[in-house]
């Protein structure tokens, strides 16, 4: 996993993490050539990674794995093994393996742990079983792993791992997919949540029972009102259901 951050130095705000297999593009370096600034194409963030931790493929490479199906890790912890050493892969991360592969492994590549086939999409009750191994993860902003996580990129990750990319800011939610009236609603589905001015600030996944899986300090589930009716003053970010939005 590498971090990418707002500036180039350590500690500058975290924007995203970029998980194995994911790809970016350079934009430009220091002059000291010790940080990237780079495009990172899974949710469109602009920042800066240490530059020892850049990985460098041709542009013919980049462009193919841009359309090649892969395989999406699924399990909470997964290994990888090649040259002899062992890398520990979080959800979410990429595999092209076999006659394709990101990196060039130089070798048998063994791995052990759960994944699925990007293209072969998940189905609805799939999809909540994922999203219920993140409860109790941290909130960290800019987060997209097990030791911390956004509320953006927590949808996003969990919808990635079901084999769709969605976007991963509110602004974007509101108008991705299509709306549907809450006595429609189905697992998986997307509830938009506003403030006490309707204004749109929070997000989470449909798992049944007019409960949402959110991030709210950690990820966990709460009930909701989906007909919108306003519930009581208690600081809470599930105040008013806006929209639910069907992305798959």
């Amino acid at each position: 996993m590498i971090s990418v951050y707002q500036e180039p130095r350590p500690g500058a705000g975290l924007l995203t993490q970029i998980l194995f297999g994911e790809t970016y593009q350079v934009e430009e370096g220091t002059p000291d050539e010790k940080w990237l600034k780079v495009n990172v194409e899974v949710d469109g963030s602009v920042g800066w990674i240490p530059a020892i931790q850049h990985e460098n493929i041709s542009k013919e490479a980049f462009d193919y794995y841009q359309e090649e199906d892969f395989q999406v890790v699924t399990s909470p912890l997964s290994s990888l093994k090649f040259r002899g050493e062992t890398l520990y892969i979080l959800p979410g991360s990429n595999l092209h393996i076999g006659s394709s592969e990101l990196f060039d492994m130089g070798g048998t590549v063994a791995f052990k742990g759960d994944s699925r086939h990007f293209k072969k999409k998940a189905t609805r009750e799939e999809l909540v079983s994922l999203a219920r191994m993140f409860v109790n993860v941290p909130f960290l902003s800019g987060g997209r792993g097990f030791f911390g996580i956004g509320s953006g990129s927590f949808i996003q990750l969990v919808y990635k791992m079901a084999g769709y990319m969605v976007p991963k800011f509110i602004s974007q939610f509101i108008d991705a997919g299509k709306e549907i009236p809450y006595t429609e609603i189905q697992l998986g589905d997307i509830v938009i949540f506003g403030n006490s001015k309707d204004i749109p600030h929070h997000a989470g996944i449909y798992v049944g029972e007019s409960q949402v899986i959110h991030v709210r300090g950690k990820v966990r589930m709460d009930e909701v009102k989906l007909d919108g009716t306003k519930m009581a003053k208690n600081n809470s970010p599930l105040y008013q259901v806006l929209k639910i939005r069907r992305l798959m």
